[in-house]
């Protein structure tokens, strides 16, 4: 399936860098995020993941208890820097799973606060 430049996310999307650690059965990879919905976030990681591979997250918004969930992979993008001493990047986009109620509404509000800032929303 090939992206038409259609916006298809159900939950709106707020530009946002934060600490994650993406955990895979074979190895734990820290990045930041570059922007976070309700419904999945997208980092930039140094290693490629498999698509439509399981993950655990955890991830420190701004209050100090870390929201933890699973997700799935939805879709990689390589990058490859011009730099040759900046790694090739991974652009990465995360669906969440099984994450609860309380850390849903925390998001929400987060990317509401920050869309409401910039006057998009």
């Amino acid at each position: 399936m090939s992206w038409k430049g259609q916006e298809r996310r159900e939950y709106p999307r707020a530009m946002f860098s934060c600490k994650i650690i993406v955990k895979s059965p074979h190895r734990e990879l820290v990045s930041h995020t570059e922007n976070i919905g309700e419904g999945g976030i997208r980092v930039n990681l140094e290693e490629e993941l498999k698509h439509s591979a399981i993950v655990d997250l955890e991830f420190f918004l701004k209050q100090n208890k870390p929201i933890r969930c699973e997700g799935r992979i939805i879709w990689v993008v390589k990058k490859v820097s011009p730099n040759l001493r900046k790694p090739t990047m991974f652009y990465t986009g995360i669906k969440f799973r099984g994450m609860n109620i309380e850390d849903k509404k925390c998001i929400k509000q987060l990317v509401d606060e920050i869309l409401r800032s910039k006057g998009n929303h």
